[in-house]
């Protein structure tokens, strides 16, 4: 499968169309969501207060630390948000729009691929962070309406004797109906429903910076070669569903291309359509038949 990609720059008419389409975002889209937290780190750490219920000190948000690559031979990874405060503590936030089969595993691999790196050699294991991967999810991703599910390690024999390793998820249902929450996520989560009757200080921040964002020239320029590039993939899968003669590959693909935008992982896309081993792997991991 192999591809001569044409990466040609976008029309006018096509700039147009992606700025239309960037006026319309909301905090609930992956690029919006991690420019709003990377540019208002006291919203950041105010939501991760509300999330967690633990204080936390001042935030910083590093851009580049956000891609991970354990091994130069294993899967590398994007988050959205990649955030540490002044304790040393992690966070990896997630915006998940598509109702995937592998959250919880993939939680898994980028709480190891936080891990990795952070001992030096000869350090002892108990200098590593504590670590909280979160996924805000504009779905209920496991069928129980909780509008939070927690999850950490413990000893099935005896749940007193497994001491905390330092390591949490917290997957969140915009749609959940089950449970309590604290007022500010709970206003947080009727947000990302599309519920704006009742507007804490908070949600009023997130919308500001929001808007904030989808004024900035800059972010919108960027997003529209993002979004370029992800089209200029898609229409490669288009074209590889064509010389194959297979009438679903191009839909396969899209469902991709929309995977992988909503993963913050859009940049794997075009190596992975050149190595038939890796698309299909990427067609099992999101559940595309």
């Amino acid at each position: 499968m192999e591809h001569e990609l044409n990466h040609k720059m976008p029309s006018q008419q096509d700039i147009d169309r992606l700025e239309g389409k960037w006026s319309k975002l909301t905090f609930a889209d992956n690029y919006v969501f991690g420019e709003v937290l990377a540019s208002n780190l006291e919203v950041c750490q105010r939501l991760l207060e509300a999330v967690l219920e633990i204080p936390i000190d001042h935030v910083e948000v590093s851009a580049a630390e956000r891609g991970f690559e354990p091994s130069p031979s294993s899967k590398g990874v994007r988050l959205d948000v990649y955030a540490k405060d002044g304790s040393g503590r992690v966070f990896d936030v997630e915006m998940q729009r598509s109702n995937a089969t592998d959250l919880v595993k993939r939680a898994r691999y980028y709480q190891a691929a936080m891990d990795t790196g952070q001992l030096g050699k000869g350090l002892d294991y108990g200098r590593l962070s504590d670590s909280y991967v979160i996924f805000f999810c504009t779905f209920d991703p496991f069928g129980y309406g909780l509008k939070r599910y927690t999850y950490r390690r413990v000893c099935v024999e005896n749940e007193v004797a497994m001491p905390w390793d330092g390591t949490e998820h917290v997957f969140l249902n915009a749609t959940g109906t089950v449970g309590t929450v604290n007022d500010a996520l709970q206003d947080v989560l009727d947000y990302l429903a599309g519920d704006n009757a009742e507007q804490s200080e908070l949600v009023r921040d997130i919308q500001q910076t929001v808007q904030r964002v989808l004024l900035s020239s800059k972010k919108r320029k960027e997003y529209v070669m993002y979004e370029w590039n992800l089209e200029d993939a898609r229409r490669e899968g288009k074209a590889e569903g064509k010389a194959e003669g297979k009438a679903e590959t191009y839909e396969k693909m899209s469902k991709l291309a929309q995977a992988l935008s909503d993963h913050g992982r859009a940049d794997e896309l075009v190596p992975a359509m050149g190595d038939r081993e890796i698309l299909e792997q990427l067609f099992q991991e999101f559940g595309i038949e």
